[in-house]
């Protein structure tokens, strides 16, 4: 009697998105990599690259990791120029935001608060035995267990925390929004697109806005004191440059009126990753059933209670971080995340589906997960030295813009992963796991000879290598001196008055961790300058 509700679980369980890939919600958007990089055995249309587009944006349709990154990312943001943005600054609005639920972790208030809007909390692994046996296989390989990556420490395996609220998503408009939905001072227009920002005759201050409201009704907001831009990574250099904003050479390209000269779109970075895939007791003999019955037990445990592996949205509650290049350096430049396919269940093949990757590669998935339980790991690279950017293709502001993700064009991004993939392999072969008899599954990449060794890996992280949904940096914060700055340390565009941006763009450099606990931080910090640059 549970087929109805259960069997949409089952297909589409998400590894960041799942059923909203492709949907309405999602902004659908695809990255080029210049000559064939990275990204091979992506679809025709290149890199995919999915993005929320609803109320919470990214936030609501992400996988729900609560990761702040570590010290030193922020004091390199202060280290550039930007006064404030080092961690002693930011950590307070981290811990302003947070609701801990778990009262070992919330009782270290130096790095954790309570009452704040944001739920967090640790969820349960998919499966606890697997999570177990990995930690101690990471123990054996010499690293320590971590119960919290949010405080000072940060090389270890251990469980994550999330935006979870009652076994449901806490997404940052359920978060945020929905407490204030009822003050007279705000006013929520849904389906709405932005289209333009308008600037006075001597083009150096915000005036209003023009927007598309259900596709066709045009729509001009008048700005009375300042307009905030939070349109993510992507969306806020579209508006900016359509508006006028920009590279002078890109816009008098398409004939925009320039309004000021600005790297906008420039040096944009994203956390790349690269899935491997482990079969575990290949030799096992399991009932067809098995596997299928375990996930609807799942399920079941979830429809029910709220409660259960399910809460975390298809990825294991289970974390790495290593340094690849000095084991002794307090601060990691490969994160692991992990996710979990019982034999016989698909989910394998369909966390790849989601990434659009080549059908041939789901298909020997799918084969390989029906003899087998598989382990997918991601090695994510953290601190990538490659960068990409965010174009303008058309004037028109419902056409996507160009994106050049730009990934492993340095060949330290392609050491550093492969070095990851070592460190894997390393617990992978740890007498801990040995009952498991893990092996890594050889997928048929023509291109790539040579199994295992160092020239296999480079040619397997440019064919599968994705997104893990971080873009950043393509509004840069900086000081005015700074050739590569789009706002000021205070969010303001340079050289315009009555424009604000907040949102992942004005990342200097991308943090060490999931990007979106800091995006909160950073609108938590932003919403203090307001006030007082307004006197509120």
């Amino acid at each position: 009697m549970f087929q109805c509700p259960i069997r949409p679980i089952l297909v589409q369980i998400p590894v960041m998105l799942g059923s909203l890939q492709n949907s309405p919600f999602d902004w659908v958007y695809h990255a080029t990599s210049q000559n064939e990089r990275a990204c091979r055995a992506s679809s025709a249309k290149g890199c995919f690259w999915p993005r929320g587009k609803m109320l919470g944006g990214s936030g609501a349709s992400n996988a729900m990791v609560y990761m702040r990154g570590n010290a030193r990312d922020y004091d390199s943001w202060e280290a550039r120029g930007n006064s404030g943005w080092g961690w002693s600054s930011v950590l307070p609005y981290f811990i302003k935001s947070e609701d801990n639920q778990n009262e070992r972790i919330a009782s270290d208030s130096r790095f954790h608060g309570t009452g704040g809007y944001l739920t967090v909390t640790t969820a349960p692994g998919r499966r606890d035995e697997m999570q177990w046996l990995m930690t101690g296989a990471a123990q054996e390989a010499g690293y320590q267990w971590l119960e919290d990556f949010n405080a000072d420490t940060h090389i270890g395996f251990g469980p994550m925390q999330h935006t979870i609220r009652n076994g449901t998503r806490c997404s940052p408009a359920k978060a945020f929004l929905v407490p204030a939905k009822d003050r007279p001072n705000l006013h929520v227009i849904k389906h709405a697109h932005a289209t333009r920002i308008v600037f006075d005759d001597n083009r150096k201050s915000v005036v209003s806005i023009e927007m598309l409201v259900n596709g066709s009704d045009r729509l001009s907001v008048p700005v009375r004191r300042e307009a905030i831009l939070s349109a993510g990574a992507i969306n806020t250099p579209q508006l900016l440059l359509l508006s006028g904003v920009g590279p002078k050479d890109d816009l008098q390209r398409l004939n925009i009126p320039l309004v000021a000269d600005l790297p906008v779109g420039r040096r944009m970075q994203d956390h790349l990753t690269v899935p491997i895939f482990y079969r575990n007791r290949p030799e096992q003999t399991v009932k067809p059933s098995d596997g299928q019955q375990e996930i609807l037990s799942d399920a079941y445990e979830y429809l029910m209670r709220r409660s259960g592996p399910l809460v975390s949205g298809g990825i294991d509650s289970f974390v790495g971080f290593v340094n690849t290049a000095n084991a002794s350096d307090p601060y990691p430049n490969v994160q692991y995340h992990y996710a979990f396919s019982r034999q016989r269940t698909g989910l394998a093949s369909n966390m790849v589906r989601t990434m659009e990757l080549r059908e041939s590669i789901t298909d020997e998935l799918e084969q390989a997960n029906a003899k087998a339980d598989l382990l997918v790991i991601f090695p994510i690279l953290l601190k990538p030295k490659s960068e990409g950017s965010v174009r303008l293709r058309t004037v028109q502001p419902l056409d996507k813009p160009s994106i050049e993700a730009g990934y492993l064009e340095h060949p330290d991004d392609v050491t550093q992963l492969i070095e990851g993939i070592r460190i894997q392999e390393r617990i992978m072969g740890t007498y801990t796991l040995s009952s498991l008899v893990p092996e890594l599954v050889r997928l048929n990449l023509p291109d790539c000879a040579a199994f295992d060794t160092d020239r296999y890996w480079e040619c397997y992280v440019r064919e599968l290598g994705v997104t893990l949904y971080h873009p950043v940096g393509t509004a840069r914060m900086g000081p005015k001196d700074d050739p590569d700055a789009v706002v000021d340390p205070r969010l303001r565009v340079h050289g315009i008055r009555r424009l604000r941006v907040i949102d992942a763009s004005i990342m200097p450099e991308i943090v060490s961790g999931n990007t979106n606990a800091p995006v909160i931080m950073i609108a938590e910090k932003a919403s203090d300058m307001l006030k007082e640059d307004h006197s509120l």
